[in-house]
């Protein structure tokens, strides 16, 4: 699950090298192909001029244990959403996991900066709505590359939003709100950007044509997330191995 968590991150991020128009996929849903490549082209540039250089510099600032901190800090912000949607699955036990783990790392783990729960065994799963959709038999559409929000389709798109209004944090009402909200989005991005430091490298230097290595990826890594996982074992076999996240 490693691998899957790490490349689905770099392919929703989308942000990854440059883009060739020489490489097509005859099968891949990719209607859009000319405006998707250029705006691959735009998140491209804007990860090499500010998100490559803030993410280096905050990995050369920290220790990894602080790193480690404010990942389980902000992945425990996001269980709410994912039980909510492992309750529209059907999928009560993970639910009730998912909830234990909350409690858990919010209370013993000092607001889920130490995985408490996952030290004890208790797994930390994901799920979102535009997996729930999945699930339910809708479609996802065809590929889309949008400007910074990178890799993504029509029913993941609407699922992104869905999830948003099942994030009680993002309309709470407490002193310094807006400033908190604004703080958790910057730093959830440029920790995310950090992991993926070294993959990011690679899929430049070792890939022909990026922009069509992370339409594939990205669509196999949804896919196997609404498979809960279970992917095609010979799906990257001509990828470099990704192991952090």
């Amino acid at each position: 699950m490693k691998k899957i968590a790490s490349i689905s991150a770099l392919a929703i991020v989308g942000l990854t090298g440059c883009a060739s128009t020489s490489a097509t996929s005859e099968n891949a849903n990719d209607p859009f192909e000319g405006f998707n490549r250029r705006m691959f082209a735009v998140n491209n540039a804007l990860d090499k001029a500010v998100l490559e250089p803030v993410a280096k510099g905050y990995r050369t600032v920290t220790t990894d244990d602080m790193r480690e901190g404010v990942s389980n800090a902000l992945a425990n912000l996001k269980e709410p959403v994912t039980f909510v949607n492992e309750v529209l699955q059907g999928e009560l036990v993970s639910a009730g996991h998912t909830v234990g783990r909350f409690a858990m790392n919010s209370t013993l783990g000092v607001a889920g900066l130490v995985d408490v729960a996952g030290h004890l065994g208790v797994e930390r799963t994901k799920e979102d709505f535009g997996q729930t959709l999945g699930k339910w038999g809708v479609g996802d559409g065809p590929y889309l590359v949008l400007p910074v929000i990178g890799s993504t389709n029509p029913r993941d798109l609407l699922g992104s939003g869905v999830d948003s209004a099942f994030q009680p944090l993002n309309y709470a009402q407490f002193e310094g709100d807006t400033e908190f909200r604004i703080g958790r989005s910057v730093l959830g991005v440029v920790s995310g950007r950090e992991k993926l430091i070294e993959t990011v490298e690679e899929l430049r230097e070792q890939q022909a044509d990026p922009y069509t290595a992370v339409r594939r990826i990205y669509g196999q890594t949804r896919d196997a997330a609404i498979r809960n996982g279970q992917e095609d074992p010979n799906a990257y076999e001509d990828l470099p191995s990704y192991d952090e996240y």
